[in-house]
């Protein structure tokens, strides 16, 4: 009863921190973590015993790690395989470097001191991904670089977990020992990886066979905990296993329906873990010492967010993308727990350091999120030169990209910003049609790519006034921002309006929540995808229902001219073409209809069909072949391919067209 009671209690706790988390806009995993602390055994004392809590955590971080296998696609991270294995490769290596050669310096032994750099080198995958969704930042080039790094920490957390006990050598265990140990564990993880694979998607066949949903939720789970049973069995961590089965069904057709299946329990475990992580924390033992927990607090931010800066500014990254990709990531990781309690238990690190570790990290973790918020504010500090101008200077130098041609002198031309796939394909047209066109992007490889077949690019960052007049912004006609980064395209827009009153905008964002304010400043069209995809669903909807070419344009013209005439405020000036074109669509409306087989009023006459009667429309011709009936007779027959024109209002004009149907 004791478990039930404190599982009670967990989740009590954690609807009310939440609740009050989100109000304050902060992410649950904070919520989570002051949840733990609140009603864990160091303050209030509601849960005393946390043995039966922690394997529940442990439950959640075996479903985790099972999650980020399945999600784990080679075809997927190709695109940012860069970014990855430099970025992410590259802050490891060097977070690790650093904070060992600290440590050795404040004399702790040189295991301890590596072991430090694993703890410090992750950052946190949860509250990232989070608040990068949050802000709708996820493709963003500041976005792609925490993936890639992110992505690269993740998978480094399984080598970490084999050499730890390399690093925890002792008196009864020598160095050959622990080699054959890792070379056995490693040989075994290939067994069961490459038998796994074999029969893995055999064992998913049959199951999906039965056509029973809780079968498949059950074996789910069965090769997830299975897995990860297995290779704890072997000496190695439940953690692993659970990977490895993830990363077989992850080439699996299934995988998306084993997502959807393990994530509301991944979910909930998940949440009782950071509970559990805030639980060990001594709140008596922060308030002892608080200079030193915020000091290490604010070292491990500082040191990451120097090492991300330079990284990512080497990458030929501007000074914006630099700035926030490194305030994102600064954060200790949740995984980073998981190592702290190995190396408690290893004895690599005393209670009294875990402790130290433990509440300078939630610290970090607690931070994030207002440092998101504030680090568009420093990118603009550093750009403008007034912090740190040293660090400035690393990053890239912005401008036109040495294509081996002489810049062209461009005058009324088409300013790209992005090219990506809209705008390669928005290019192409224009140099098809010869028109003059100029791009500015930001990613250094894409710029070389384009540089070298030609294009007229220019290296940099949008929101910067000195990149968008070397792109032409005071001559161009017409400026199109094909990009996904919602706080580049604001400050862009505005800019760019700015710079040329007279200049056609053209932007385009995934929300339709996000319309209003591009308009308010200076937009001429902005193209919704989550609104132009609601068009086009309702255009293959009525197309399956036999309405014409003509009546879906009505209505999506309808649509089009509510939504942006309206945004745009400019009722006024419209006040004419408005009433004219109520006029066409309400009192002289034009549709066509044809007729086919299975319509009823295939072979009947016109007087026997007495849609004037039945609708108030009107036939007024009937088009059959190369034969045209103007003011056709009542006693003509329709025939299959007839194509009937029809007049009358709007809502006549459906009702014949529903009626023909």
């Amino acid at each position: 009863m004791h478990i039930l009671q404190d599982i009670v209690i967990i989740l009590l706790s954690a609807i009310v921190i939440i609740v009050i988390s989100g109000k304050l806009k902060i992410p649950s995993v904070v919520g989570f973590l002051l949840t733990g602390l609140a009603i864990g055994p160091y303050t209030t004392g509601l849960i005393k015993n946390t043995h039966d809590i922690e394997i529940l955590a442990e439950i959640g971080v075996v479903l985790m790690m099972f999650i980020i296998g399945i999600e784990f696609s080679i075809k997927k991270l190709n695109r940012i395989k860069k970014l990855i294995a430099v970025g992410g490769g590259g802050q490891v290596i060097l977070t690790i470097t650093a904070v060992t050669a600290i440590s050795v310096l404040l004399e702790f032994s040189f295991a301890t001191a590596i072991f430090f750099g694993f703890l410090v080198s992750l950052s946190s995958t949860a509250i990232v991904l989070k608040l990068l969704q949050e802000r709708r930042q996820i493709d963003s080039p500041q976005g792609k670089i925490e993936l890639g790094i992110l992505l690269f920490q993740d998978l480094c957390v399984v080598p970490i977990v084999i050499l730890i006990p390399i690093l925890a050598l002792r008196g009864d265990m020598d160095i050959y020992t622990v080699l054959t140990r890792v070379a056995i564990a490693f040989i075994a993880i290939n067994v069961i990886f490459f038998t796994a694979r074999k029969m893995m998607p055999y064992l998913l066949n049959v199951i999906v066979k039965t056509r029973l949903k809780e079968i498949f939720i059950i074996a789910s789970l069965f090769l997830c905990l299975g897995m990860a049973f297995l290779t704890n069995s072997m000496g190695l961590s439940l953690a692993l296993g659970a990977f490895i089965a993830g990363l077989i069904i992850s080439e699996s057709r299934y995988s998306h329906q084993v997502i959807a299946d393990i994530l509301p329990f991944k979910e909930t475990f998940y949440s009782v873990f950071f509970i559990s992580i805030g639980m060990l924390m001594d709140l008596s033992y922060v308030l002892q010492n608080i200079p030193m927990v915020l000091s290490l607090g604010l070292g491990i931010f500082l040191l990451k967010s120097l090492i991300i800066y330079v990284l990512v500014a080497a990458l030929k990254y501007p000074i914006r993308v630099a700035v926030i990709s490194a305030m994102g990531l600064a954060q200790v990781g949740e995984f980073s727990f998981i190592l702290a309690k190995l190396g408690l238990q290893y004895e690599l690190i005393s209670n009294e350091i875990f402790q130290a570790f433990l509440s300078s990290s939630i610290l970090t973790m607690i931070f994030t999120p207002f440092a998101f918020k504030l680090s568009p504010r420093a990118a603009r500090r550093f750009e403008e030169g007034r912090m740190f101008r040293p660090l400035a200077r690393l990053a890239a130098k912005e401008g036109v990209a040495d294509s081996g041609e002489e810049k062209l002198l461009l005058e009324n031309h088409v300013i790209i910003v992005g090219y990506g796939l809209n705008g390669k394909n928005l290019a192409r047209v224009l140099k098809k049609r010869r028109i003059r066109y100029s791009i500015i992007e930001l990613n250094p490889d894409t710029v070389t790519e384009a540089a070298e077949r030609g294009e007229n690019v220019v290296y940099g960052d949008a929101t910067r006034e000195g990149i968008l007049t070397e792109a032409g912004i005071k001559t161009a006609k017409v400026i199109t921002f094909a990009i996904s980064d919602p706080l580049v395209i604001d400050r862009a827009v505005a800019i760019a309006r700015d710079l040329n009153p007279t200049i056609y905008i053209i932007a385009r964002t995934k929300y339709v929540s996000e319309i209003d304010r591009l308009y308010e400043l200076g937009a001429d069209m902005v193209f919704a995808e989550e609104y132009e995809t609601s068009i086009e669903i309702l255009a293959r909807v009525m197309m399956s229902y036999g309405f014409s070419k003509e009546s879906i344009s009505r209505e999506i013209n309808e649509l089009h001219k509510q939504r942006y005439a309206e945004i745009r405020n400019k009722r006024e000036e419209r006040k004419l073409t408005d009433r004219i074109h109520s006029v066409i669509h309400e009192e002289i409306s034009i549709d066509s209809f044809t007729i086919s087989r299975k319509c009823s009023a295939e072979s009947k006459s016109i007087a026997e069909l007495d849609i004037r009667a039945k609708t108030g429309a009107t036939i007024i011709s009937v088009v059959r072949d190369k034969e045209h009936f103007s003011n056709p007779a009542a006693d003509l027959k329709l025939k299959e391919g007839d194509v009937i024109i029809l007049m009358g209002t709007h809502e006549q004009v459906e009702q014949a067209v529903g009626y023909l149907s």
